[in-house]
């Protein structure tokens, strides 16, 4: 499995490598780092009379890359791509297409009001369009955290069955712990029916835990979704999973109105998977974004 990381020379961009190499050394998965120039950019400065702007450009990217190239450790498996595309979005998508990549990791905004998250250009697109997980790194990711633990942004509705089946997969594939997460606006609804409804989804879930142990769930209260995120302890080596909107196609991303409240004050990265996302299950041959068994090392 391989996953490819939009890099920028900037701090967001070593965001993304840091989270990218703990990643990698908690699923013993390969990187593909990619650097996009912008197609219409250099065209455009061409034609103004910079007849050897692509060449500067793609030069300045070649070195940027090598930079990057410092910042992986010799024990991560990992490439370097300078990719051109109509955009940044556009050519990581394209560079995953050619790799087989599982999962496509970014950086945030450069400048946020949120915890540690920040949703910008690039990232907004992709999490609106793309047709595989997308990894958001939050500020001050690091290198050497281990994944420990999967949680799971689970809504009580009947529409969340779909996340809550691929969640307890990725823990049966993995062997994490896994914790499903409920947030309940106190407004609105109590926290004992909505562990309730929670616990009956699983019960009903087409996956059932090979571990039981290992799964566990939690309800975070508040006035809000942010203050209901803040009720909950999000430990290091944690990660949320989280589904897309039921607006989203089959197979398509689409980031869910609650979910970006969620990114306002979550601490930790987070994954978003397709709608009716089920790699390895129900006909489907995809390799899931933990990639194959086993996925996690044991050292």
């Amino acid at each position: 499995m391989r996953y490819v990381v939009g890099y920028t020379p900037n701090v967001r961009g070593r965001d993304a490598l840091n989270l990218a190499v703990a990643m990698a050394r908690s699923l013993d998965v390969g990187l593909d780092i990619a650097y996009v120039v912008k197609v219409e950019e250099t065209f455009s400065r061409a034609l103004k009379g910079g007849g050897n702007y692509t060449q500067m450009v793609e030069a300045q990217a070649k070195r940027w890359l090598t930079e990057a190239a410092q910042l992986i450790p010799d024990d991560v498996d990992a490439s370097f791509h300078l990719h051109r595309a109509a955009s940044s979005a556009t050519g990581l998508l394209e560079l995953a297409e050619i790799r087989g990549a599982g999962a496509v990791l970014v950086g945030g905004a450069k400048v946020s009001t949120w915890r540690r998250h920040g949703i910008g250009s690039v990232s907004n697109a992709l999490l609106h369009r793309a047709t595989l997980p997308v990894i958001l790194a939050p500020r001050e990711a690091d290198p050497q955290e281990r994944l420990t633990r999967i949680d799971c942004a689970v809504s009580p509705e009947e529409d969340g069955m779909g996340l809550v089946a691929e969640a307890v997969a990725t823990m049966n594939r993995t062997g994490l712990p896994l914790r499903l997460v409920t947030l309940v606006d106190e407004t609105k609804e109590t926290s004992r029916g909505a562990r309730a409804t929670v616990e009956d989804m699983l019960r009903r879930s087409p996956v059932q835990p090979e571990d039981a142990d290992l799964l566990s769930v939690e309800v975070g209260v508040g006035r809000s979704i942010p203050e209901a995120v803040d009720s909950v302890h999000w430990g290091t080596g944690s990660l949320l999973l989280a589904g897309s909107s039921k607006l989203a196609e089959a197979g398509r991303l689409f980031l869910s109105s609650t979910t970006s409240k969620i990114l306002t004050a979550l601490p930790i990265p987070l994954v978003v998977v397709p709608r009716d996302y089920q790699p390895g299950r129900n006909g489907s041959t995809a390799l899931p974004w933990t990639g194959a068994l086993p996925a996690i090392r044991r050292d």
